[in-house]
């Protein structure tokens, strides 16, 4: 199995690992300027650079992944037409990207749409911060979250708006992930540290819950991250806590279940590789691998410079 990690400085670059019985074997490294977020489609994958063009806008490459798994056959670098572009969608050839300060979302070459507005947190929310952009359960419609206004917007595939619904007041909405059977959408609240559900049909989303992610005794800064599900829970991870946040779901509401290390400091992205929980820990320069049969124990690290975003080639 292959695992990819961002390495997110100017030196950094693209890690390649081989994943054999819960340990990381590194193969090779792809060197490039601040990778923010990667997907793999088929057999290649398309890479979100912070600034690719020596200002401040960011920019999409594209690499072929050979037989072993490397990186090779770099494409020209598609512009996102915005700053600080940190999530990508890839469906069908279709590219699409989230540019966080510019509060934009694109369907690339040219499809942008920019929110205006902003919300109630004093600095985190003084403009529209897109933070997400992903397929529906149905893949009518393209999800993009703004960090900034607290909504959750949905487009056509086209980049046309159709609805949008809201998080809770200040709560600052980051990553989303649909359930197994495509009904309900979770939504991981970055600047509360919350979960939010809503139910899911036709285009439209409605509130029907919201439940804090931390541990009662926990008082210090946190931001919450990114969001998981697995065999019918929901993961967040934690920043500041430093946890990963097990969740069930179950009749319209959420239970906070647990909230166990992830090894390292500020995990800002995970995945699921079978039993194994990999987290990419940026404050710590350092991956974990947590074994989710053995109540979630630490098994591996691997070290990486301010890694941000793992991916598994399917």
């Amino acid at each position: 199995m292959d695992i990819y990690i961002a390495s997110c400085v100017e030196t950094g670059g693209i890690y390649h690992y081989q994943f054999i019985g819960g340990k990381l074997q590194l193969q090779d490294i792809t060197p490039m300027d601040r990778p923010m977020y990667m997907v793999i489609e088929g057999r290649k994958m398309y890479i979100v650079l912070r600034a690719p063009f020596g200002t401040e806008e960011s920019g999409v490459i594209a690499y072929d992944l050979d037989g072993n798994g490397r990186l090779i056959n770099p494409s020209k670098i598609q512009s996102t037409k915005g700053a600080v572009g940190c999530h990508i969608l890839v469906d069908k050839g279709e590219i699409y990207c989230a540019n966080y300060i510019s509060g934009s979302a694109i369907k690339l070459p040219d499809k942008l749409v920019t929110h205006t507005g902003k919300g109630v947190h004093p600095t985190r929310q003084s403009a529209p911060h897109c933070h997400f952009v992903g397929l529906t359960a149905d893949k009518k419609y393209v999800c993009v979250t703004d960090l900034g206004l607290d909504t959750i917007f949905l487009y056509d595939r086209d980049m046309t708006f159709h609805s949008k619904a809201k998080v809770p007041a200040g709560h600052g909405v980051r990553h989303l992930a649909f359930s197994e059977d495509g009904k309900y959408l979770f939504a991981a609240n970055e600047l509360a540290s919350t979960l939010s559900v809503f139910a899911y049909a036709d285009g439209e989303l409605t509130l029907l819950d919201t439940c804090k992610l931390l541990p009662e005794d926990f008082s210090e800064e946190n931001l919450a991250a990114a969001i998981r599900i697995k065999d019918g829970k929901i993961y967040v991870s934690q920043r500041g806590c430093d946890t990963i946040s097990q969740v069930a779901f179950a009749h319209g509401k959420l239970v906070l279940e647990n909230n166990f290390p992830c090894g390292g400091k500020a995990p800002r992205d995970f995945c699921f590789a079978g039993k194994y929980l990999i987290s990419t820990n940026q404050d710590s320069d350092t991956v974990t691998v947590l074994d989710s049969e053995k109540h979630f124990q630490i098994v591996d690290t691997a070290n990486a410079e301010m890694p941000i975003c793992v991916v598994v080639s399917p």
